[in-house]
């Protein structure tokens, strides 16, 4: 049984964060270990949320417990997610630099909200990209990350862009829900192979939490059952849109399966 380690956001009322990655992984058979980085009621994005901090919950402290007590070895697959502060993103950046199979995860805004974290959490987040094997990022995150603006970075710049980011640091970026065309596109990058997969635009009538979450959950899952570039991307995709189905009450979507198109030659 492999370990998975989580430093994410502990959320009491949503399947976001740590739940959200628990709920993934755990049946699944990993053996998973949960490092808060902050205590939150719900979602930052729904209103009224309460973030309870506290100086004693520091994710360094508590990795190091966990791991002298478990036997965790510096290769087990560790997610880090939402950094409330930047007092934490330093706390977190010592994990980064032990671990050698890092899984980030920059949780910071979305299309339609912006930046929802302090910029110097997002700031950190540009630093620390370069240092980490795999990135899972939605498109707002990669395109603040590449110092981008969504509405006028196009396909192109963004497979171009990808390619040159993972072949100079040796590492795989899944970016999900790029819109084109009332679609929604996915892309998988690594110095060797890039693919890309179309999906439908789900229109929610109220914005659905922890999507992302559970998409990178998935996304350590098969990078651990070391599939292919290829077969990650359609597993990932394939497994997210059917848990979004699932929570959707409204707009008919057919249940099927999605092919990603190789770009290796673009």
């Amino acid at each position: 049984m492999k370990n998975i380690v989580s430093v994410q956001s502990t959320v009491l009322n949503d399947k976001v964060g740590n739940h959200a990655a628990r709920s993934i992984l755990s049946s699944r058979g990993y053996k998973f270990y949960e490092i808060p980085t902050v205590i939150l009621t719900s979602h930052k994005g729904v209103k009224n949320t309460i973030q309870i901090s506290d100086n004693n919950l520091n994710p360094w402290i508590i990795f190091k417990k966990v791991k002298q007590t478990y036997k965790l070895s510096l290769n087990d697959l560790t997610i880090v997610g939402y950094t409330p502060n930047l007092k934490v993103s330093k706390l977190i950046s010592k994990i980064i630099k032990i671990q050698n199979r890092v899984i980030l995860d920059p949780v910071m805004g979305d299309i339609g909200i912006g930046l929802y974290v302090e910029k110097d959490v997002a700031n950190f987040f540009k630093k620390i990209m370069t240092k980490v094997k795999y990135i899972s990022a939605n498109f707002f995150e990669w395109s603040y990350l590449n110092n981008k603006d969504v509405i006028n970075y196009n396909l192109g710049e963004i497979i171009a862009d990808l390619k040159s980011f993972t072949k100079r640091f040796n590492s795989q970026v899944l970016i999900r829900s790029v819109p084109k065309n009332k679609k929604l596109i996915n892309i998988l990058c690594n110095k060797n192979d890039i693919f890309i997969i179309e999906t439908p635009y789900i229109n929610f009538k109220e914005r659905f939490h922890g999507a992302g979450d559970q998409s990178t959950a998935l996304y350590a899952h098969y990078i651990s059952k070391k599939n292919t570039t290829r077969q990650i991307l359609e597993n990932v995709t394939n497994d997210i849109y059917s848990i979004l189905l699932e929570n959707k009450a409204y707009a008919k979507l057919e249940r099927r399966k999605f092919r990603a198109k190789n770009l290796n030659n673009l």
